[in-house]
C-alpha cells in the first residue's frame, strides 16, 4: 500500500485516506462549482415563474387556485409545486437573484451523495461508486430544485431506502417513507412515479414468496402487515397537499396531452447530443451486469426495463433511466470484479463522509462568494442572449398597449420581469387547455392563419423570437410595424397602435437599423 493510503485525513472516528478524501471532496464539489462558473440555472427557463409564484404565496399567504398573471385569468389553476417556489421566494429575499445559482449549487451538492450511495458507494468500494456517481452528475446537470429536478433527487432516495431494506430484510425503517411523500406530492407531480416504485417493490416480495431457497424463505419472514402499513400510509401521505387528489389526474393529463408532440421534454430522445448516446451506453451496461451474473432479480429488473421505456419515450425523463442504471450496475458488478478492480480499498464507512462533505461545503461557499456576482443588472445580463432583456425593458420604457402576444418559451421570464403585462401563454402544464396550447404551436409554425388563435388576434402588442417562423411571418405582413429589435428578440406592433404610442415608430425603426 502506498504511503497516500497511509496518510491520514482527520482523527479518531473520521479518519480517512488522503486519496479518500480529496477523491470524494472533488466530487462533492466538481458539479456545484461549475454551476458557480456557468450560471446554468439562470438559464433555464421554468425557474422564473417559480420565483413571481413564491412570492406571490408569501404575499397572499394562499395557494394558486387560477391562472394568475396570464391573460386566461378565468382558468382553474393549481400550483403543484409550491413548496419549492416559496424556498426559493425567501431565498431570493435574502441573496437576490444570487439565491438561484445558490440553490442549485445546493442541489447539486445533495444531487451527487444521493447518486454516490445509489451507486453503491456506503457498501462496496469507493472508486467505481464515484465514477458512476460522476457519469450521473454529468447527465443529470440540467436539473434544479424545481419540478423534475426535486423528483429526481426523491426517486434515487426512495429507490436507495427501499434497496437497504430489501437486502437487510429490515423493513421497519421504511416507516419513514410517508414523510418523504408528503415532501413530495407538494414539490412536484412526479411522486407517482415514487408510488409506482413502491408498487414494483411490493410486487417483487409477492414474487420472491412464490419461489424457492433462500429467496423464498426470506421472503416468507417478510412482515407483509408493515409494508402494507408503510404502502397506504404513502398512498395517504400523497393527499397531503392542498389540491388532494387532483395531482394524480393533473399527472395523467400532462402525460397524455396533445401539445406534448410539440415539446422537446416530451418526445423521444435525438441522438443529437452526447448525453443521449452516454445515457444509452450505461442503459445498455446496466442489463449486461444483469445478465452477466443471470440475475433474475424480481425488483431491480422491471424497474429497469420501465425507467428506461419511460426515459427514451420522454427525454425529460432521462432522469428514470439514469438513477435505475447506476442502482443497477452498482448492486449488480460481480464482487469479485470488485476486488480485482481495486483490491486495497476497505469497506467505505458512512461516517468517512461527513468531513469530505463539509469540506465540499466549505469550498462551494467560497467559490459561490468568489465568483457569483451580486448585482442583479450583471446577472440580468449574463441571460440577456437568452431571454428578451432589452426587449422587455424597452417595452416597459414606452409602455407599449397590451394585451402583448408572447414567445412559449419566454412566458415564464415575462412573468417575473415584466409583470405589468399579463402573459399569453406560458410554460406551465395543466394551465391552457390542450388545444390551446396545439393551436399556438401549429400558428408559430405558420400551419394555421394567426387570425384563428384568439390571443393572436386580440394582441395589440407582439414580443417574439427574431429567428422565429412567426417573427418573419408578420415582419413582412401588412399590418404590422417593428418597434424595437435586437440579436435574440422583435417587438411588433399593430400599425393602428404606432400612430397612438408616441416615438415608437421611429425609435423602432432607428434600433431596428442598428441590430447585430
Amino acid at each position: 500500500m502506498g504511503n497516500g493510503e497511509n496518510l491520514k485525513f482527520g482523527r479518531g472516528p473520521f479518519g480517512i485516506s488522503l486519496s479518500r478524501a480529496v477523491t470524494l471532496v472533488l466530487l462533492f464539489t466538481v458539479a456545484g462549482a461549475a454551476e458557480t462558473i456557468r450560471l446554468s440555472s439562470l438559464h433555464d427557463a421554468n425557474v422564473w415563474v417559480h420565483l413571481r409564484l413564491g412570492d406571490w404565496i408569501l404575499a397572499n399567504r394562499a395557494w394558486p387556485a387560477t391562472s394568475l398573471f396570464s391573460q386566461a385569468s378565468n382558468l382553474a389553476w393549481r400550483d403543484f409545486t409550491w413548496t419549492a417556489d416559496m424556498v426559493m421566494a425567501v431565498a431570493f429575499r435574502v441573496l437576490g437573484l444570487g439565491a438561484v445559482p445558490a440553490l442549485w449549487v445546493v442541489y447539486r451538492f445533495l444531487l451527487v451523495i444521493v447518486t454516490f450511495f445509489l451507486a453503491g458507494g456506503s457498501r462496496e468500494n469507493l472508486w467505481f461508486p464515484s465514477f458512476l456517481s460522476a457519469l450521473a452528475q454529468y447527465l443529470l446537470y440540467g436539473l434544479g430544485p424545481v419540478e423534475a429536478g426535486n423528483s429526481a433527487l426523491l426517486f434515487g432516495i426512495l429507490l436507495f431506502a427501499l434497496m437497504e431494506a430489501r437486502r437487510s430484510r429490515k423493513f421497519r425503517r421504511l416507516f419513514w417513507l410517508p414523510l418523504l411523500f408528503v415532501i413530495w406530492a407538494n414539490v412536484d407531480l412526479g411522486f407517482v412515479y415514487g408510488i409506482g416504485l413502491l408498487l414494483l417493490f411490493f410486487g417483487s416480495l409477492v414474487m420472491e414468496g412464490t419461489g424457492y431457497g433462500r429467496r423464498a424463505q426470506a421472503a416468507a419472514e417478510t412482515p407483509i402487515g408493515t409494508l402494507a402499513v408503510v404502502a397506504v400510509s404513502c398512498l395517504l401521505g400523497t393527499m397531503f397537499s392542498p389540491y388532494g387528489y387532483h395531482s394524480y389526474s393533473t399527472f395523467f393529463a400532462v402525460q397524455t396531452s396533445p401539445a406534448n408532440k410539440y415539446l422537446p421534454a416530451h418526445t423521444a430522445m435525438t441522438f443529437h447530443q452526447p448525453q443521449d448516446y452516454v445515457l444509452l451506453l450505461l442503459t445498455m451496461a446496466a442489463f449486461f451486469s444483469l445478465g452477466v451474473k443471470r440475475s433474475r432479480d424480481p425488483f431491480l429488473f422491471p424497474v429497469l426495463i420501465v425507467c428506461t421505456v419511460l426515459s427514451f419515450y420522454a427525454q425529460g425523463e432521462n432522469w428514470l433511466a439514469t438513477l435505475a442504471a447506476i442502482a443497477v450496475i452498482g448492486k449488480e458488478l460481480p464482487a469479485e470484479e470488485v476486488a480485482r478492480l481495486q483490491p486495497s480499498v476497505a469497506r467505505l464507512r458512512w461516517s468517512e463522509l461527513v468531513l469530505p462533505a463539509a469540506s465540499s461545503l466549505v469550498v462551494l461557499l467560497f467559490l459561490y462568494v468568489l465568483w457569483v456576482p451580486r448585482q442583479r443588472g450583471v446577472l440580468l445580463g449574463r441571460v440577456s442572449n437568452d431571454f428578451p432583456v432589452r426587449a422587455c425593458d424597452y417595452i416597459r420604457q414606452h409602455q407599449l398597449p397590451a394585451p402583448l402576444f408572447n414567445s412559449y418559451a419566454w412566458g415564464g421570464f415575462l412573468i417575473w420581469y415584466l409583470p405589468e403585462y399579463p402573459v399569453a401563454i406560458d410554460a406551465r402544464r395543466g394551465l391552457y387547455p390542450d388545444d390551446s396550447e396545439t393551436d399556438y404551436f401549429r400558428v408559430m409554425k405558420v400551419d394555421i392563419p394567426y387570425q384563428s388563435f384568439s390571443p393572436m388576434r386580440q394582441a395589440r402588442a407582439f414580443l417574439l423570437d427574431r429567428q422565429s417562423v412567426m417573427g418573419d411571418a408578420l415582419r413582412g405582413l401588412p399590418g404590422f410595424q417593428v418597434a424595437y429589435e435586437d440579436n435574440i428578440s422583435i417587438v411588433l406592433l399593430r400599425e393602428s397602435e404606432t400612430m397612438a404610442a408616441s416615438g415608437v415608430q421611429t425609435e423602432g425603426a432607428a434600433a431596428a437599423k442598428t441590430v447585430p
